[in-house]
């Protein structure tokens, strides 16, 4: 046991790599739905190895990790941030702010009540609000206190640790009870609003799947050849043959005695001529053999070059408008949308379902209109494995750069420390991108390993090093602190119901998607779109969930400062 022990001591890397390991298994263990999820579990895996003694993380390992986390955390939200700013997104603000100042409130006024550390109301606060990046930003403002000895900044790091710990649990999983019983307790069924909402966005149709607009819902584009024969279409444009099919139709190649044509919308058909018509509509392409004509085989009569590709939203002229303003567009002919995602959540694509800025479009169609759209839209995400780290590297300078920055308020110095700095600095490149999409890229899978991975080896970091430290701080205080995250859970919450009803008309839906955003619990989001068997809530969810990001984690090292200065 002492050679283990030695080991540990001189490779504290082991136990930091055992807490992933571990902690991330744990993490995906489900008991009746419910799961710890792979940070709450880390850092409880930390806490019981970092009982080894003498065992010390170093400092710097912290601070990347947690600067990796924190700029991808800005750079993924900063384009929806900025973009909330605008006249419509003003709501959702509000909204954020609202819960932001209220969590912040009570748990000052929690801390104060139950005599907490400054260190404990931190981890208090990260912990009930599920706001891991607290945590960094709290540790920061620690490290820069004047006047604290070491031991006192090592004592106070613990207590963040610690009540965080304690608190993230209930936060987690007391927060999807939370989501789950408040419509029902409120007298608000997400069902019927759900319906309601879709009915609104769909242009008040009674079945929106049944709606000819330039997107639906299908998975597949079906091409079929089919011969003129019917003597009614002789002269026909292509435009004027596509509006007689029930449902969204596109001809995309004409066959004339064996030669493909120039494709045109006022090319005039003839009897005899091959048409190749496309559609993700059963009933367009069971029409199709009445209106047209026999149908051909298609191998041999036309080589269409069909594809699927994911474009970015980037085009200010386009964010904010409907699905079904866009469906007018010259440049939609010959497009059909499969997914749109946001904040890599799916919106429901709907008729009057608006657009925003970044969203991602999954286009389907001819390669020609697939690339045609991708340069008016935005920027193509073509599937790639490679980072711009030089992005990457830049940002975390700049904002370590401006964490240093340091404002007195009210005889209070408060700084945003190096997470909170590297925050506001991928807030800076993330909407810089909206700008130049030619630049900076970060790949889905690049961005989860930066995020995931700089989150929980900071948290590893964090509870290996607290040490034997964390056992008495869990005697000292940990039913209080577990009290008070609760109650800290729970009424930020309330206070956000309770502000919006008072002042905003909102369907159900849009509320509590907006709440689950300001309160920062996506899964609390996927349980509003199980109950609602709707994706609508994501609509709500967006432009609060990107604000919350940015304030909750600076609140950490608010509280900080603040309780420091009233202790």
């Amino acid at each position: 046991m002492n050679q283990i022990i030695a080991v540990c001591q001189k490779q504290p890397e082991i136990l930091l790599f055992l807490s992933l390991g571990i902690g991330y298994y744990i993490g995906k263990l489900k008991f009746k739905g419910f799961s710890l999820g792979a940070t709450s579990s880390v850092l409880l895996v930390a806490l019981v190895l970092g009982q080894v003694p003498g065992v010390e993380v170093p400092d710097l390992l912290k601070t990347v990790s947690f600067s990796l986390f924190t700029f991808c955390i800005g750079y993924s939200v900063g384009p929806q941030f900025f973009g909330a700013l605008k006249k419509e997104g003003l709501n959702y603000i509000v909204i954020a702010m609202v819960i932001a100042v209220a969590s912040l409130v009570t748990a000052l006024v929690l801390g104060y009540l139950f005599k907490f550390s400054a260190g404990t109301t931190a981890g208090l606060f990260a912990g009930a609000m599920t706001t891991s990046a607290a945590v960094g930003t709290a540790e920061g403002a620690i490290a820069h206190m004047p006047g604290l000895s070491d031991a006192m900044k090592s004592a106070m790091e613990t207590d963040v640790a610690v009540a965080f710990g304690i608190t993230y649990i209930f936060g987690t999983v007391g927060g999807i009870v939370m989501f789950s019983l408040m419509p029902k307790l409120l007298g608000n069924n997400l069902k019927e609003d759900a319906k309601k909402l879709e009915k609104s966005l769909s242009g008040g149709g009674d079945d929106t799947d049944k709606v000819p607009e330039l997107f639906s819902w299908s998975k597949q584009l079906s091409l079929r050849a089919y011969k003129v024969e019917n003597a009614a279409l002789t002269g026909k444009t292509v435009a004027e043959i596509e509006v007689l099919f029930p449902q969204r139709t596109v001809i995309e190649s004409v066959q004339r005695s064996g030669q493909s044509l120039p494709m045109a919308q006022n090319l005039a058909v003839q009897i005899g001529d091959i048409v190749v018509a496309g559609s993700q509509f059963r009933k367009s392409m069971l029409a199709a053999p009445s209106l047209i004509g026999s149908e051909q085989d298609i191998e041999g009569v036309a080589n269409v070059i069909g594809e699927v590709l994911d474009v970015c939203v980037l085009n200010k002229s386009l964010a904010g408008k409907s699905i079904a303003e866009l469906s007018q567009m010259p440049e939609s002919h010959g497009l059909f949308l499969r997914k749109i995602t946001r904040q890599n959540n799916i919106v429901p694509i709907l008729s009057k379902t608006k657009v925003a800025q970044c969203d991602i479009l999954q286009l389907i169609g001819s390669k020609s209109d697939v690339e045609r759209a991708a340069k008016l839209i935005g920027f193509p995400e073509r599937q790639t494995d490679v980072t711009d780290m030089v992005i990457v590297g830049c940002g975390c300078v700049i904002g370590t750069l401006i964490g240093l920055i340091v404002v007195s308020i009210a005889g209070i110095p408060i700084s945003l420390g190096v997470g909170g700095g590297v925050l506001v600095s991928g807030l800076l490149f993330g909407w810089l991108r909206t700008l130049r999409p030619t630049f900076g890229q970060i790949p889905s899978a690049g961005r989860w390993i930066l995020q995931n991975l700089g989150l929980n080896l900071f948290i590893a970091c964090v509870g290996v090093g607290a040490g034997n430290e964390a056992l008495e701080a869990i005697k000292t205080n940990g039913l209080s602190v577990f009290f008070a995250g609760v109650i800290l859970t729970i009424l930020p919450v309330l206070i956000g119901y309770a502000f919006i009803k008072m002042t905003m008309k909102m369907n159900s839906v849009l509320v509590f998607g907006s709440l689950s955003g300001g309160r920062n619990l996506t899964a609390a989001l996927l349980t509003l779109q199980e109950e609602a068997e709707s994706s609508t809530p994501i609509l709500g969810y967006a432009a609060p969930y990107a604000v919350a990001n940015v304030v909750l984690t600076v609140c950490g090292s608010l509280i900080v400062n603040i309780m420091h200065r009233i202790l």
